[in-house]
C-alpha cells in the first residue's frame, strides 16, 4: 500500500480554513490534482486516514505454486514453463512471474 502524502494533513485544514485549491496549491507548491485528489477523499471519508480496503482473499494457492514449480525447474532446468503450467494446470502468468520474482530466476526469452 502506498504512503499517504504528507501534505495531506496541510491540505485538510486549508480546506476547512475555507481556502480555494489554487491558493492551497501554491501555498504549499504540489500539484492542481494532489490537493483535488485529497479534498475529494476528505469528503468521501470524512478524515485524513486511508479508504478502507477490501479484505479479499487470494484465490490461488501460491505457495503450493511456488513449490511444485522449483522442484519441476530442480528436476529439469530445461523444461518450458509453458508445458509445466499446462501439466500443474495453473496460469502460465502466474508461473512466469513466480520464476522471476520468488525464484529469482531469468528465462531464457526475457
Amino acid at each position: 500500500m502506498a504512503a499517504p502524502s504528507t501534505k495531506r494533513s496541510t491540505i485538510i485544514e486549508f480546506y476547512k480554513q475555507k481556502y480555494s485549491n489554487e491558493i492551497t496549491t501554491r501555498l504549499l507548491k504540489t500539484l492542481r490534482q494532489v490537493v483535488s485528489r485529497h479534498i475529494k477523499l476528505f469528503k468521501e471519508v470524512g478524515s485524513t486516514s486511508d479508504r478502507p480496503r477490501s479484505d479479499s482473499s487470494k484465490t490461488f494457492n501460491v505457495t503450493r505454486a511456488k513449490k511444485l514449480i522449483k522442484m519441476r525447474i530442480k528436476r529439469n532446468f530445461k523444461r518450458s514453463i509453458r508445458k509445466m503450467t499446462q501439466n500443474l494446470d495453473i496460469s502460465r502468468i502466474v508461473a512466469c512471474s513466480t520464476v522471476r520474482k520468488d525464484l529469482k530466476l531469468k528465462p531464457y526469452k526475457f
